[in-house]
């Protein structure tokens, strides 16, 4: 069992509840506050791509079919072609139709992309992803005091106890948990989100599991700037989060919206600035103005890394978009 100390909780409340009034003022549009030195380049050596089509974009998309969903997973593993380049795709778990589509994707048995699940903090949930044979989840841990106070009622330290509870029980049913920061752009991340990681850092490094965190930005309010502050500014936000937390760009990962029209912009920064792995979907379909365009952001990978341009498979990518063109993603 993991022992945590009340002190340990207490140090995550400090200046809580934060909403930031001074950059969402509420009655204006979102500021930018920016600094005077820029954040560096601090590009990963192995950048990656994880897919999210049949979990964020299952929100926005009308029903197409296990036999649709298990294609599309087909043509995801075919242009990897071996590479891991393609990480995994995330799949709900919430109705028998959800688990006919994992349960179809997981006998292909490919090694990627992987099949994972996305779960609540509920531990109900949990057991639906054993039972289905996963190994690795990923947890929706809200991190912003919106969240955490407005939306939950709840504190910080009510919520960081919730979901250490639920990293501890994902550990002992041998699930390899995704840390799913939401709402990361409006938190409080020297206060909350740092001694956060660092608590699960501490209490974990012995189990031998590499625990990874996604940082959503739920609201689409992340910016691409070199010099922007946080909670906002992508670059530093990775920056402060490798330097604070001593986190591996491995374990780094970036989901972004697209309300203000940078989700292709933010996900790229993403890896420029440490993060290895950026999520999207087909066609960047996904809640409200969708993430990431996958089709774009192949593109946009092997301009960083062209090596990777000649391992890929981009016969089964066109082949892929003929095969979407069926498909109505609105």
């Amino acid at each position: 069992m993991i022992k945590i100390e009340n002190e340990e909780y207490e140090v995550l409340s400090r200046n809580a509840p934060n909403y930031f009034k001074d950059i969402f003022p509420y009655t204006s549009i979102p500021k930018i506050p920016f600094e005077d030195t820029p954040v560096l380049l601090d590009i990963p050596e192995t950048l990656c791509i994880s897919d999210s089509t049949f979990r964020e974009g299952q929100q926005a998309i009308s029903y197409i079919g296990e036999d649709n969903v298990e294609r599309i997973f087909e043509y995801f593993h075919y242009i990897d072609n071996e590479t891991g380049t393609i990480e995994y795709s995330e799949f709900f778990l919430y109705t028998n139709y959800h688990r006919r589509c994992v349960e179809k994707c997981l006998k292909k048995g490919f090694k990627f992309p992987r099949v994972v699940g996305w779960v609540r903090a509920k531990k109900e949930e949990l057991k639906i992803a054993k039972e289905l044979g996963l190994d690795e989840v990923g947890i929706l841990m809200p991190a912003s005091d919106y969240h955490i106070y407005k939306k939950f009622g709840k504190t910080r330290f009510d919520v960081a106890k919730e979901y250490i509870d639920i990293i501890e029980e994902a550990l002992a049913l041998n699930l390899k948990p995704r840390i799913h920061l939401e709402d990361i752009t409006r938190a409080d991340i020297q206060n909350f989100v740092i001694p956060f990681i660092l608590l699960i850092e501490s209490k974990t490094k012995n189990t031998g599991i590499e625990i990874r965190y996604k940082l959503c930005d739920t609201l689409g309010l992340g910016v691409p700037y070199e010099y922007a502050s946080l909670p906002r500014g992508v670059p530093r936000l990775i920056n402060v989060l490798r330097l604070h937390c001593g986190l591996s760009h491995q374990k780094l990962e970036w989901h972004g919206h697209n309300d203000f029209y940078k989700a292709q912009a933010n996900a790229v920064c993403a890896w420029l600035f440490g993060a290895s792995t950026v999520n999207c979907c087909i066609r960047g379909v996904g809640e409200r103005t969708g993430i990431a365009l996958f089709e774009i952001l192949i593109f946009d990978l092997i301009q960083i890394k062209e090596e990777i341009r000649l391992k890929l498979n981009f016969e089964a990518y066109y082949e892929l978009e003929e095969f979407l063109e069926k498909f109505q993603f609105v």
